[in-house]
């Protein structure tokens, strides 16, 4: 019952995914949307994508976009038409909550987590990094500006890792940005249905008395499991879930 009195707190939910040379894995995020929907109690609508789609049917992405689009989550889209026509999209729609990773830098500057964001300074400077994310950037890049992409790739793989480092409010969206990070690297249905669970507690929240956002959540609506880490190598038998670290194990 407690339960469903909180699920009954929580405001229909709508996430647009767009994914890009990752296209093979349609059916693995389609499986994430129907367990969110599951999970939700039919509340939250995950609608996935892929860059294709975009290019031959447009008007269906467009249309998820301006229907109320809550959260926008990108990877791994570079094509110049697919990446000019979603940023414009985007930003017309006022989508609140971006994710883009490992595309793109100009669609990667539409990221924005709570106060946390890679959108162009109003002076016009190149989008980048802000302070934080930069600091931590020099610990992985000569600084110089081809070297951007390959300090920015292995500051998303070693980032998690620092959490332990952060201090506390000053860096929550950060951290949950880098949090988002570590379920979608280790990849699987568990961890991307986890990753879509934290970013709704987190920027969400439920629905009492006409307010919403996570203030006003007293706890997680949705259950986000752990990480489950994958091996960078391994061994797999199709009558069992365990990775083995050899063909003798």
């Amino acid at each position: 019952q407690e339960e469903a009195r909180d699920l009954a707190s929580l405001r229909p939910v709508n996430i647009v995914f767009i994914c890009g040379f990752e296209s093979f894995n349609l059916s693995l995020y389609k499986r994430v949307a129907r367990n969110l929907a599951r999970m939700s109690a039919g509340r939250v609508a995950l609608r996935v994508f892929s860059d294709r789609d975009v290019e031959e049917r447009p008007e269906e992405v467009a249309a998820a976009l301006e229907d109320s689009c809550d959260v926008f989550f990108a990877s791994l889209l570079f094509d110049y038409d697919v990446v000019t026509w979603l940023k414009d999209r985007v930003e017309a729609a006022g989508v609140g909550v971006r994710f883009v990773f490992e595309s793109d830098l100009s669609l990667m500057s539409l990221t924005r987590v709570g106060s946390f964001t890679m959108a162009p300074k109003p002076s016009g400077e190149k989008a980048g990094p802000p302070p934080a994310v930069k600091k931590i950037l020099s610990l992985f890049g000569s600084g110089r500006e081809e070297d951007r992409m390959v300090g920015y790739l292995s500051m998303l793989k070693f980032g998690p890792k620092l959490l332990k480092y952060l201090p506390g409010q000053k860096v929550r969206h950060l951290r949950n940005w880098l949090n988002v990070y570590s379920y979608w690297n280790q990849a699987g249905v568990d961890n991307v249905t986890s990753m879509f669970a934290l970013v709704i507690n987190e920027y969400i929240g439920r629905e009492e008395g006409g307010k919403t956002g996570p203030e006003t959540a007293k706890a997680a609506l949705l259950e986000a499991k752990p990480v489950t880490e994958m091996p960078n190598q391994g061994c797999v038998h199709p009558d069992t879930a365990r990775v083995f670290a050899s063909p003798a194990d």
